[in-house]
This record gives structure tokens, sequence and C-alpha cells, in this order.
């Protein structure tokens, strides 16, 4: 059966939805952010059950962060930077009855690690290159350090399930695979320049270590 629209990842979107979180003065809008990663849920559905754990975690925080844009106090969340000041400045950063935006938003940041780095590797990646090697590589670099060993023993077990480098090519097709490569490029570099924005403001607030 075909995925319908709801279901198909876009990577023209993604494209467009990191180029409109980036606003003014290097200010990251919520909005766009969110709703980049409910566009990402649908590439980890086709890499299969090996990020099914990502997927179920990833909706889980897109909904928290949801609640918070929608209540009383939702101005000032507008942006990752006046929502991080804000929480800062009421000391919520680590609330005991309701996880914070804070804390997150920070394990959605660390899953955007990944993804930057398996994109630019898959874009850069040759023809009959292995998607299992692509993705274990870009995930010891980046999410590994978050988890534990046996989480980190499952996903390289796991990764040889994914399916080959010219398959993933093809369900991300926008034209031709010429200009989905161009396009993964591009995805790439934006999403790690929205990391390293939200990086340093994490880093700025001292809040990489919250529980």
């Amino acid at each position: 059966m075909a995925a319908t629209d709801a279901e198909h990842f876009d990577l023209q979107k993604l494209h467009n939805l990191y180029a409109t979180s980036k606003a003014e003065e290097g200010l990251i809008e919520m909005d766009p952010y969110i709703a980049s990663y409910n566009e990402l849920t649908k590439l980890f559905k086709i890499l299969g059950s090996v990020f099914g754990f990502i997927v179920s975690d990833v909706v889980e925080k897109v909904g928290i962060l949801q609640e918070y844009r929608k209540s009383d106090v939702a101005d000032n969340y507008k942006t990752v930077q006046g929502m991080l000041q804000f929480e800062v400045d009421t000391k919520n950063t680590n609330t005991k009855h309701k996880p914070s935006a804070s804390r997150t938003l920070l394990r959605l940041h660390r899953a955007l690690a990944f993804v930057a780095d398996f994109m630019k590797e898959i874009q850069a990646a040759e023809e009959g290159s292995k998607l299992s090697s692509i993705a274990a590589t870009s995930y010891d670099r980046t999410l590994a350090k978050h988890h534990p060993w046996i989480v980190r023993k499952g996903v390289h077990l796991a990764v040889y399930t994914l399916p080959t480098r010219k398959h993933l090519l093809e369900k991300m097709k926008v034209e031709n695979n010429k200009k989905t490569e161009e396009l993964l490029g591009k995805v790439a570099e934006s999403g790690k320049k929205i990391f390293d924005v939200v990086e340093d403001l994490y880093t700025k607030h001292d809040l990489h270590s919250l529980p």
C-alpha cells in the first residue's frame, strides 16, 4: 500500500522547516523547529524498527513542547532562546511535576545531531555503500554518547536490517537521485547550523546535564 502524504517523508519540507526555524538575529523559532521533528519521525520509520525507540521518544517529546506552546505562558516559548531564558529565570528547567521544555528539547536536540551527520554521510557516500555502516558511524559520533552500553550494542546489531543507500534515496526521491543528494547536503548543513546554535545556548545556561 502506498504511503499517504501524511506518512511520506518530505525532504524538501524538512529543508523548508529548517530555513523557517532560523529567524533574524540567530533566533530559533519553536513552531517550525518542533514541526521539523514531526517530519523526521517519518524518516526514522523508513529506516525501520531499529530506530523505533527514537520515533516513540520524539513523538512524546514533541507533544510536550506543543503543550507548552498552547499554555497560558506560551509567549515565553516562541523561540528556543526565550524558552530557555524563561525556564532559567523561573527555576523550572528541572521541574518534578512535569518535564520541563528545556529538558524535553535537549533530548530532541541530541537526535538532530545524528540526523545532520547521517544525512551528510549519505550524501557523500558511494552508490554501493552500506547504509548499516553509515548509520553506525553517525550513531557512534552522536547519540551513542548519551545511551547506555546495552542500547548501543542493540543499535549496532539492528542496523544490519537497514535498507540499502539506493533504496533510501528512492524513498526520499524529490525528482531524481542527483537532486535528492544535493538536497541532503543542504538539509545536513542547515540542521547542523541549528544544532550549533542550540548547543551553544545549552552551554551558556549550563543545561547539558539535565537529567
